[in-house]
């Protein structure tokens, strides 16, 4: 039986939350993802129109506890003002901080956020994989 997370919001934007790990394992399980210098925005397409949800994660590289409490409050903060607008219903989304996350200008950081969703809501980074250059081994 899989578990799922408990329903939170996020900061009173009708966002939900993400809290369990197999849904965070989920998300990253399809390998949809949107690169940005200030965080990774993975995303988890659904068919289903329930509101859209994301959840947090910011590892020991960006540094000590507090250096990563800072970098999720700023990933929160932005989120709750760039996902309203934005979010596709029905998707699910994973925000990676990033070391840069703590100091990153806090309007960039929003616009970058908008900038993913949209791009990731286009199908910009399902991109067609193009043939391999290189000769195969053996022939010259």
């Amino acid at each position: 039986m899989r578990r799922t997370g408990k329903t939170k919001q996020l900061a009173n934007s009708g966002i939900g939350r993400i809290t369990a790990r197999p849904d965070y394992l989920a998300v990253a399980s399809t390998g949809r993802k949107w690169v940005t210098p200030s965080f990774i925005l993975q995303a988890n397409p659904d068919d289903n129109k329930t509101p859209a949800r994301v959840g947090f994660t910011v590892s020991k590289k960006v540094g000590n506890a507090v250096r990563r409490s800072r970098a999720r409050r700023r990933l929160k903060e932005a989120a709750a003002i760039s996902f309203p607008a934005k979010a596709p219903d029905g998707w699910g989304f994973v925000l990676i901080g990033r070391a840069s996350a703590v100091d990153y200008p806090f309007d960039k950081m929003c616009a970058d956020m908008r900038w993913a969703l949209a791009k990731l809501a286009a199908n910009a980074d399902l991109k067609a994989s193009r043939p391999s250059r290189k000769p195969a081994r053996g022939n010259k």
